[in-house]
């Protein structure tokens, strides 16, 4: 499932209108796959509601919250016992 690539200038009038087409098609496509494993369509349309009030609020807390990883560890291979020294 992929959404479509814009073919608008953020300028253009039809921007918002695109986006929200593009995004459908892969809303429609979580709920069907929802429905296939059990979840009502109400219920699976509740729950991206839901989600997505909360995506709203972590990106207007953080809107890039990639920065974040790398101010607080710039080189994450140090997490790795392979980029540990060996002791010799």
């Amino acid at each position: 499932m992929s959404v479509d690539t814009a073919k608008h200038p953020v300028s253009h009038a039809d921007r918002q209108l695109a986006c929200q087409e593009a995004v459908e098609r892969a809303m429609q496509t979580i709920l069907a796959d929802a429905n296939t494993k059990g979840w009502g369509t109400i219920e699976a349309i509740n729950a991206m509601e839901e989600v997505l009030k909360h995506l709203r609020v972590a990106y207007a807390e953080d809107p890039d919250p990639a920065d974040a990883i790398s101010e607080t560890d710039p080189d994450p291979t140090n997490d790795w016992p392979a980029a540990d020294s060996v002791p010799r």
